[in-house]
């Protein structure tokens, strides 16, 4: 087998467990907290939207630092980080026993993250370009089903086993990840010492097409916004629908957090071949990776995943805030309303 090709395979193995573990959080924080001894609806909401919004804060103030180092230093080294950061961090949170401890490991996990984006950036700079969208078709494939995953696989966990004992088993798989990246991931990228400093700015020069990857950043900011508002609060809203006695409720927020999930697995892979054949502005992702120069592809990644990050940040925070104050209609009319401002979005700059 073909050394970029192995690499992609392995990458996705643990993206899969990453997304795994990341995705498992969502459903059950707010059952940790009540754990904790939260009983009020709103400051469970509250919590939960700023625990998981921390994360997303640090991670878009950290991201271009990331990102400018594996461009001079590799990409290895970040996924090294990252796996191993995020393991520690899982398995410190089965430890907390107040919301501020969460709130404070989340903090800590936002500074590690990084493992899928550095992996994009990798697969994009190491596979050849007629297979680009193949490569970035398999590692997405992977990291939605751990996203569909997680929160079936988080939900049941809680239940059998408790939620601290399934933070400490996600932790353990995370540490696979480590292993198998450290032991079996191989870069040929060779960081080019002459590059001229990498400011934002200089980019413009740089890139043909800067315009249109700045519409598809705040397409991102926009998207991030929509899906993450709801998710803190998902698991509190479907407890208020279900009677008092309701067993598994974990698995059951679980199932219906994954329910988006499905549908984008299957479609993830097939669109990455279909980029292959039909160009870049088909498939968002793929135009960043066809439209930069590979010495700049963990900046501009990185400020892609910076407009993500912000825009997860706000959607945890303000969702949150909304549900609390004026209930959970009115956050799903806004999110419905600011997807279809992403599209409009999408459908105004990149004609």
């Amino acid at each position: 087998m073909e050394t970029w090709k192995r690499t992609v395979y392995i990458c996705a193995f643990c993206i899969f467990f990453m997304s795994l573990g990341v995705s498992q959080v969502s459903p059950i924080l707010p059952l940790y907290f009540h754990e904790m001894g939260l009983s009020d609806t709103g400051s469970i909401a509250q919590w939960s939207g700023a625990s998981m919004g921390i994360t997303f804060l640090i991670v878009c103030l950290a991201a271009p630092f990331w990102g400018r180092l594996a461009d001079r230093k590799g990409r290895k080294i970040t996924l090294i980080r990252s796996s191993l950061g995020m393991a520690i961090c899982s398995i410190l949170l089965g430890f907390q026993t107040t919301p501020e401890g969460v709130f404070l490991v989340r903090t800590l996990q936002g500074l590690v993250s990084g493992f899928y984006p550095a992996s994009v950036t990798l697969i994009a700079s190491e596979t050849p370009q007629n297979h680009t969208g193949w490569a970035l078709g398999i590692i997405g494939s992977f990291s939605l089903a751990g996203s569909l995953a997680g929160p079936l696989v988080g939900g049941y966990l809680s239940d059998v086993v408790g939620i601290r004992n399934d933070f400490f088993i996600i932790g353990a798989l995370m540490l696979i990840s480590f292993g198998l990246t450290a032991m079996l991931v191989h870069e040929n990228y060779v960081p080019k010492p002459l590059v001229e400093k990498q400011t934002f700015r200089n980019l413009k020069t740089h890139l043909p097409e800067f315009s249109s990857l700045v519409a598809l950043s705040a397409t991102s900011f926009l998207y991030a916004i929509s899906v993450t508002a709801i998710s803190p609060i998902m698991t509190v809203y479907i407890k208020g629908m279900l009677p008092s006695n309701t067993e598994n409720i974990a698995f059951i927020s679980g199932a219906v957090f994954s329910a988006m999930g499905i549908a984008q697995f299957f479609s993830s892979s097939p669109l990455g071949k279909l980029v292959d054949r039909i160009g870049p502005r088909k498939v968002l992702i793929y135009s960043i990776a066809s439209k930069t120069p590979k010495e700049y592809t963990g900046q501009i990644f990185s400020y892609n995943q910076s407009c993500l990050s912000m825009g997860y940040f706000l959607g945890s925070f303000g969702g949150s805030i909304v549900a609390a104050q004026f209930g959970f209609t009115t956050l799903f009319w806004t999110c419905s309303l600011t997807f279809i401002g992403a599209a409009l979005w999408v459908a105004l700059k990149l004609k």
